[in-house]
């Protein structure tokens, strides 16, 4: 990775801030605030100094520092080649300056750059993916008709609620590639390749408006994301009304008046496949390796 800026290098270090020290910082980051509260108040500090750190400087120079110490630990991930090769993309990205994607501490934006660099989150093209797992507080989610199954499917099929790849969509403008049939199974391929190199991982997991019946009915484009759940040994169950802020209302108009009227409701659905299925399917479909 390039080296920071000499003066804001300067700035931590006049703090006493080492790359180590960022690389923990940024470690700690979740989407709780309480979480960003300590970096938000060295913002603060270091613009009242007067260090030049406008719009999201100090959240870059602040990233680059702490990749100094992750990018090394890259080549030994037990993730395939190709994730290993979009994941230092990803660095570069995160790190430069960029007006067209912000990164100001609180935002989600910048969880999500956290989480990269601080390799909790992982790249496969238009869907990126974290360890996570099926919280046991779903269960009280789920439509009542689909629960028995639900839990049957945990138990027997996938062997346990965690761990699991929980897939997320990837960040602007890679998730525009979701429309795309083959890039989303190639996505799906690096994941499944994955799994294969962590035996303790139980499977995918997913929950979104995207895996809603009605959603695929009116948006044929999302079939492809439901066609491995569907099709292919894994299950989609409703978990019940998705909230306005969950994405489906985003850049259509149309949409958002039918949802205002109260014509159109979709709901999250939950959307798992077991490790065994996955890679069973990932071996199916060579074609997507890439060389």
């Amino acid at each position: 990775m390039e080296d920071l800026p000499s003066t804001r290098a300067e700035a931590f270090t006049q703090l006493g801030i080492s790359t180590a020290d960022c690389a923990r910082l940024v470690g700690a980051v979740t989407e709780n605030p309480e979480s960003q509260a300590l970096i938000r108040a060295l913002k603060e500090k270091l613009q009242a100094a007067g260090n030049g750190f406008a719009a999201d400087a100090f959240e870059r120079a602040l990233l680059r520092a702490a990749a100094t110490e992750t990018a090394p630990r890259i080549a030994n991930l037990p993730v395939p080649e190709p994730v290993k090769k979009l994941l230092r993309e990803e660095f570069e990205f995160y790190c430069r300056p960029s007006r067209a994607s912000p990164l100001e501490v609180g935002r989600s934006p910048f969880v999500i750059a956290c989480k990269m660099i601080s390799l909790r989150r992982f790249p496969a093209g238009p869907l990126d993916w974290e360890m996570g797992g099926f919280p046991r507080s779903w269960l009280l989610k789920v439509r009542k008709s689909d629960l028995a199954r639900v839990v049957w499917f945990l138990t027997a099929r996938v062997g346990g609620f965690r761990p699991m790849f929980f897939t997320h969509t990837a960040r602007q403008p890679k998730n525009r590639s979701l429309i795309i049939q083959k890039e989303v199974f190639r996505a799906y391929f690096r994941i499944a390749s994955a799994l294969e190199l962590q035996p303790e991982v139980k499977g995918i997991l997913t929950a979104s408006w995207f895996h809603d019946d009605a959603a695929v009915k009116d948006n044929p484009l999302l079939d492809a994301l439901n066609q491995p759940y569907r099709e292919e040994g894994g299950l989609i169950a409703s978990m019940g009304p998705a909230p306005a802020d969950s994405g489906f209302l985003e850049h259509n108009a149309a949409r958002r008046k039918a949802f205002e009227s109260g014509e159109l409701q979709y709901k999250i659905a939950v959307a798992i496949w077991p490790r065994r299925a996955a890679i069973a399917w990932a071996r199916k479909h060579r074609e997507l390796l890439e060389r």
